[in-house]
């Protein structure tokens, strides 16, 4: 019975991981990686931690974000990304790297997961989760999304790390679809954009 909510829930993931600001955020955070796939964990654990969470609430209570909330974080996600991109664009090594003797990429890469997760369409997730009919198909739901975005993030992690790791102009485009995508994402959140 929840095979089905699983592997609708999981497809559905696959599908969200590619997502433009998703891939956009996760470009800019392994460009100088060595360890891409990783990160992209580091991301999608991070990311669903709160679809979790708030997919939790609402199944068991009925809570949901409130709409404004929804919003500041959307545009929280678009302010991030055009700082992801632009760190690229000039250049700047990893996060954290001047200030320890290692990179916090791992780290900053679950929290800005963390960030996502709390965005627009976490809210779809947890709606998608609510209509499966029961509480118990809406977590099989929640779990094979979950799964599915992880694993789906760490693939597309290792591929785009490699590909920007061996060609130095894809940083560039990396950092300026990050900061593009931001901004349309920053448009549309203030109802000014189109979709993306």
């Amino acid at each position: 019975m929840l095979e089905l909510p699983f592997l609708v829930g999981g497809l559905f993931g696959v599908r969200h991981t590619f997502e433009a600001d998703h891939v956009a955020a996760v470009a800019t955070l392994v460009e100088d990686d060595d360890r891409p796939v990783t990160a992209g964990l580091a991301w999608g654990v991070g990311h669903c931690l709160p679809v979790l969470a708030l997919g939790g609430l609402f199944l068991a209570l009925g809570v949901e974000l409130p709409a404004l909330a929804n919003r500041v974080v959307e545009f929280a996600v678009a302010a991030l990304l055009v700082l992801l991109g632009v760190r690229v664009l000039l250049d700047r090594p990893p996060i954290g790297s001047r200030l320890f003797d290692h990179d916090h990429t791992d780290e900053a890469s679950f929290l800005v997961g963390i960030v996502h997760g709390f965005a627009g369409s976490g809210g779809v997730v947890v709606a998608l989760a609510a209509a499966a009919g029961s509480s118990l198909a809406g977590a099989g739901f929640l779990a094979g999304f979950s799964v599915a975005t992880v694993v789906g993030m760490g693939l597309a992690s290792w591929g785009v790390g490699h590909a920007v790791g061996r060609l130095r102009p894809l940083r560039l485009v990396a950092g300026l679809a990050s900061v593009v995508v931001g901004l349309l994402l920053g448009l549309e959140t203030l109802g000014l954009g189109v979709g993306l």
